[in-house]
């Protein structure tokens, strides 16, 4: 077994979406011959809103060692500078604005995610004792980079980049067009990229639109490792729908930045003459985001509607399994830019209806694997819905004609080891 070392600041029990890709690798990398250690912060699984994942969770360093890997779980504290910043008289001199200006002159970036301090000491001290082939740090937050290239310069360990997301998902909009202040944050940060990805073994990204911007701050080859589904998960999980109502679900966090305007209009149309006790409605996680929860329930009646906050990945595989249809709202002006959740939608087999489309890869995605529906207004999703909703009455289940093997491409597990062989190729 090869020794790697993962540092990733976002893993379980964190319900983040970004934990999931590095746990993968803890269950997927042992069968291609690696052994990782995983360095990431406490989690206490209970983070709901985005100012849960921002608070301090001071408890001792906790080490699980499993068959083949082992996870270190580090007490996280709030960057003291940020803390500072925050102070009533700080912001009312203006002088958490000069704050946050050196803090990025000076290459540190994302301080409220602060996973460069939180990790640096215990890495440096680990690596003393601890031999390693290889790092993989995986982005969110960018700092981990800048560790990354710390621990290279130091101890000449080739590293790996993943990015999840890029440095300014703003980025990724048609038609982006920064402010003055934007531009200038933005050359910063793409200024300390070029520097530490200099010696970067690669980079991997999870969808096209990402690795066009990390291109251009790396010269080093950028593969596209995309999310997926973990096969076992919806294998071993025998969850069927309930043969008494319709269920319709939405899972996952919903953003702004998501179209949902066209969907509502549907589910409106197609509710006018539906029974409450025979049609549910779910939106698993909107209310993680109150602009979006508050959307969905001021239009929906809520003799139809249930809504929650985030839920753990064996509870989110059940209530995917539970549905009969996963409605999956478009990202408007995002190219190129693929979902982690829609991913998880495949792995269940269930019918996808997705709106509005947007001819771009999440369209040819649901095409290529014969997955589900696009709608490209509210009339067309509640027609597509209706068919599905007789369908039901009539067979008392929905046929799924997804393409398997196109499918299977898509989970964790086939990417997994798309990622394994790249490493060994290059090591």
């Amino acid at each position: 077994m090869k020794k790697i070392l993962v540092i990733a600041y976002y893993y379980p029990p964190c319900r983040g979406v970004a934990s999931f890709r590095p746990q993968s690798w803890t269950n997927d990398f042992p069968k291609h011959g690696f052994s990782p250690t995983v360095i990431t912060r406490h989690w206490n699984g209970n983070e709901n809103v985005w100012t849960d994942y921002l608070k301090d969770l001071i408890i001792d360093e906790k080490i699980t060692v499993g068959e083949n890997s082992t996870t270190i779980n580090l007490p996280f504290k709030r960057n003291k500078y940020l803390v500072f910043a925050e102070k009533k008289w700080v912001r009312k001199i203006y002088l958490d604005k000069f704050i946050y200006l050196l803090s990025a002159l000076t290459g540190n970036f994302q301080l409220d995610v602060d996973g460069y301090n939180c990790f640096k000491e215990y890495v440096f001290k680990h690596l003393e004792s601890n031999k390693y082939k290889l790092v993989i740090v995986t982005s969110p937050p960018l700092n981990i980079i800048k560790l990354a290239f710390k621990i290279n310069k130091k101890y000449q360990i080739p590293f790996i980049v993943d990015f999840q997301d890029s440095w300014n998902n703003e980025m990724l909009i048609d038609n982006y067009n920064p402010g003055l202040k934007e531009k200038f944050y933005n050359f910063l940060k793409e200024f300390y990229l070029k520097k530490w990805l200099s010696p970067v073994l690669f980079t991997t990204t999870v969808t096209p639109a990402i690795s066009n911007f990390v291109k251009k701050v790396s010269n080093k080859p950028c593969e596209i490792i995309t999310n997926g589904f973990d096969k076992e998960s919806y294998a071993l999980n025998k969850t069927m729908p309930s043969d008494l109502f319709f269920n319709v679900s939405v899972m996952g966090t919903v953003h702004p930045m998501q179209d949902i305007s066209i969907m509502l209009n549907g589910l409106i149309l197609f509710l006018k003459d539906k029974d409450p006790q025979k049609v549910k409605l779910n939106f698993i996680g909107i209310d993680a985001v109150p602009e979006m929860a508050n959307k969905v329930k001021n239009i929906i009646p809520h003799s139809f509607l249930y809504t929650s906050s985030r839920v753990s990945m064996e509870e989110s595989v059940n209530l995917t399994l539970a549905a009969n249809v996963l409605l999956f709202p478009s990202y408007k002006g995002y190219k190129g830019y693929y979902t982690a959740k829609i991913f998880e939608y495949l792995g269940a087999r269930k019918n996808i209806l997705m709106v509005p489309g947007n001819n771009d890869i999440v369209d040819e995605l649901i095409l290529k694997t014969q997955s589900g529906k696009i709608a490209n207004s509210g009339y067309e999703f509640s027609e597509i819905l209706n068919n599905w909703y007789k369908e039901w009455q009539s067979k008392g289940t929905l046929k799924f004609n997804g393409i398997n093997e196109n499918i299977e491409f898509y989970s964790r597990e086939n990417q997994n080891q798309i990622f394994c062989e790249l490493v060994n190729k290059m090591i």
